[in-house]
């Protein structure tokens, strides 16, 4: 969905400002939090990190710790490749950006084809577990959990794009989305209780896990399709009561995603020592990272120097 909103405004904004101000722009707003993240957020995760009685790098020599690695950076890194994608494509054919509301949304033919032609390469590319296992043990980490879905990234990008042209955003057919939604919800409800079934029915959780992994890739983008249009259609819905800590939470989401992987290591540490249970450690630390991630960035952001970048 991050994706799908960030090509929406795109065109607009390189139409607004011309390609290399686009670009410089996005240079600063992406470069500047991406080597803030590598080079001071990502190492202190890892240190703090390493103090936990039972972290798994307690005993790993300094050279070998996951220092300069992207993380949960690779975000950034994708995005600013988008971005240049689209500059270029704009460069070849020139920049023409014009509301036309005449074309229509796509329908559900076209979102249940662009649906089973990603499921079939998401589900290929998580076969390629070489790949993603050299990638997890190199700098670039991060892309090993998500470069499977780097297809699936590329086209809801390029449809927010697409989109921004039309505003099919703005046009969705509401009663569609909603049985879509429903599909959603009984598929991943569904998956949940075959993968309850397969966790406790005695060592299946260890054998079917690889099979659970390609059935979900499979499914991803079905369930996808309904979760993030019917979240587009109810926050326009409730714009009038929601709009306001709505704007501020998602002018605030960025610099919180940059910041979120030591906060949630510092109050891991914290609750940790307390002695929880570990799903009642993994849900406090869920609330208080985001809570403490967003009212943390939102106090930095009343800096002037900081709210330039993020």
């Amino acid at each position: 969905m991050l994706f799908l909103l960030s090509g929406y405004f795109v065109p607009r904004s390189v139409h607004k400002k011309g390609i290399a101000r686009y670009l410089k722009d996005r240079l600063l707003r992406i470069g500047v939090p991406f080597l803030f993240g590598l080079l001071l957020i990502n190492p202190a995760s890892v240190l703090l990190a390493r103090l936990s009685p039972d972290s798994p790098w307690g005993n790993l020599a300094w050279s070998e710790l996951p220092f300069n690695r992207l993380g949960v950076l690779w975000f950034l890194v994708v995005l600013f490749a988008f971005d240049l994608f689209y500059c270029a494509w704009i460069r070849l054919r020139g920049d023409h950006f014009a509301i036309d509301t005449s074309i229509p949304t796509p329908k559900q033919r076209s979102w249940l084809i662009s649906a089973v032609l990603l499921a079939m390469i998401e589900l290929v590319m998580a076969m390629q577990t070489d790949l993603w296992a050299a990638l997890s043990r190199s700098p670039f980490d991060g892309l090993a959990s998500q470069g499977m879905h780097i297809f699936t990234y590329a086209f809801l990008f390029f449809l927010g794009c697409k989109a921004s042209f039309h505003r099919w955003l703005e046009r969705l057919d509401a009663h569609l989305v909603v049985r879509w939604f429903r599909f959603s919800v009984v598929l991943a409800l569904s998956l949940l209780a075959i993968t309850i079934v397969l966790a406790f029915g005695g060592g299946g959780n260890v054998a079917h896990a690889r099979e659970i992994s390609f059935f979900m890739n499979l499914l991803n983008p079905f369930i996808g399709w309904g979760v993030m249009t019917y979240l587009l259609l109810w926050f326009q819905r409730h714009g009038q009561c929601c709009g306001p800590w709505l704007a501020t939470a998602g002018i605030d989401s960025f610099g919180a995603y940059i910041i979120h992987p030591l906060v949630l290591v510092l109050v891991l540490e914290a609750i940790g020592f307390i002695g929880l249970n570990h799903w009642l450690i993994f849900l406090a630390a869920s609330a208080l990272g985001i809570v403490i991630s967003f009212g943390l960035i939102h106090q930095l952001r009343r800096i002037p120097a900081v709210a330039m970048v993020i």
